[in-house]
């Protein structure tokens, strides 16, 4: 029993005189460093917008990295352009009527020149055939452009609905949905 408190009383120091001084294995960096760092980082006002989106993913369209374009639509708010979300198939798993999926959405501007804002993301869509279907993700910032280089890092969330249509007698596909997105 002593032998333990040893080791815990070792640790318990060893852990607050590295954590209190200077790190020999990382030269010029100490720990007022880190908080100076933390302190000087702006926090970037919440942005908020509604979007449109069409059922892309019939058209087979991939990217490098072998996500198929899911959806794509304007995006209005604090944030004017297109917004495309791509999914990975690969990851998707179904229980029931819901399905949870990983995917990158890519915002551009209006006339889709210019990247805006990328974002990795996990959600949930709950589908009901011929119904109002929900979905929600959430995600994080992974590039920023331009105007919105202070949201690289902020976390977003999306949620919204869409609808269904009958492509050939009884074969239904999704058609189109509105929601919203917000990165904070």
């Amino acid at each position: 029993m002593k032998g333990i408190i040893v080791v815990f009383l070792f640790m318990g120091i060893s852990l607050f005189y590295f954590g209190c001084t200077d790190n020999p294995s990382a030269p010029g960096l100490n720990q007022n460093d880190q908080v100076t760092a933390t302190l000087d980082k702006k926090t970037a006002p919440t942005l908020n917008c509604t979007t449109e989106y069409f059922f892309m993913g019939a058209l087979g369209i991939t990217d490098d990295d072998g996500r198929l374009l899911g959806w794509e639509g304007p995006i209005h708010g604090d944030i004017e352009g297109i917004i495309q979300w791509w999914m990975d198939g690969t990851t998707m798993v179904y229980t029931g009527q819901a399905s949870h999926y990983v995917d990158r959405y890519v915002i551009w501007n209006e006339d889709k020149t210019e990247k805006l804002l990328v974002g990795d993301e996990a959600g949930s869509t709950t589908a009901r055939l011929m119904k109002n279907s929900n979905w929600r993700t959430n995600g994080t910032v992974t590039e920023a452009y331009g105007d919105f280089e202070n949201w690289l890092g902020g976390n977003n969330h999306a949620a919204g609905h869409f609808t269904w249509i009958e492509v050939v007698e009884d074969v239904f596909a999704p058609e189109h949905g509105y929601g919203t997105f917000r990165i904070n």
